[in-house]
């Protein structure tokens, strides 16, 4: 993708407030300072968050938090889902995919993101809106790319999650995020209730960040499989 291309849509579908940031915030950052739209949807407000405050309290300040990090990354827009972080599994599937649908297809994203079959670090939430939004894909019709994020350098240091021994289970999108680390540090330190890591000066902390985030393409299915580093290219085989 370049300055004079279409500029496309990325959508990314998570659980919770600093689930974009965390894992991911790099790839956000620079496709939004390609020029792409990069809208999130998230499906709760972090309501169990900060165990000292009530529920109704700690989405106030999550939600803030999370538009101060989609600020930082760049991000078109942020949208809430309304489901009660924790209880996301045992949302009714017709009704939140079919919210994804809608989104979707309003959209008309090339890319949407999400988690993949392990939701990095297993979160019943994770592997919810993994499932809803894989589904919700499939439904919608369009002829796009769906990725799942990868263990990696990037998810151990930003969720603490060891990579596992494969990144693949499809053709891996290798995305180098050098020029995008301090917006990641910015974004990740919005999230203070969260206490997270690299919580130190930023400019410092970003120099300590990996410089790649992966991604597996699992729509559509694809034999070719090494050397991507765009979430754009290459281009498919019919």
């Amino acid at each position: 993708m370049d300055a004079t291309s279409n500029t496309p849509t990325v959508l990314v579908v998570l659980a919770h407030p600093d689930d974009e940031s965390f894992p991911m915030g790099g790839t956000l950052a620079k496709y939004a300072a390609q020029g792409a739209r990069v809208t999130l949807v998230c499906a709760t407000r972090g309501e169990a968050g900060i165990p000292q405050l009530s529920a109704e309290e700690t989405a106030q300040v999550r939600s803030q938090e999370l538009q101060a990090a989609g600020t930082a990354l760049g991000l078109a827009g942020v949208r809430f889902l309304g489901y009660l972080d924790g209880q996301l599994a045992a949302a009714d599937p017709a009704t939140i995919v079919g919210q994804l649908v809608d989104i979707i297809r309003a959209l008309q994203p090339e890319a949407v993101i999400t988690f993949g079959p392990d939701g990095i670090s297993g979160h019943p939430d994770h592997l919810a809106i993994h499932r809803f939004t894989t589904a919700a894909f499939d439904q919608a019709g369009l002829s796009a790319r769906l990725y799942y994020l990868a263990p990696s350098e990037a998810t151990l240091q930003g969720c603490g999650v060891v990579p596992g021994r494969e990144l693949a289970g499809g053709p891996v999108a290798a995305i180098d995020i050098a020029d995008h680390l301090l917006a990641k540090v910015r974004a990740m330190q919005c999230h203070a209730s969260q206490n997270p890591p690299f919580s130190g000066p930023p400019e410092a902390e970003a120099e300590r960040l990996a410089c790649h985030e992966y991604f597996t393409l699992a729509r559509p299915i694809s034999a070719n499989g090494t050397g991507w580093t765009d979430l754009f290219e290459p281009a498919l085989a019919a």
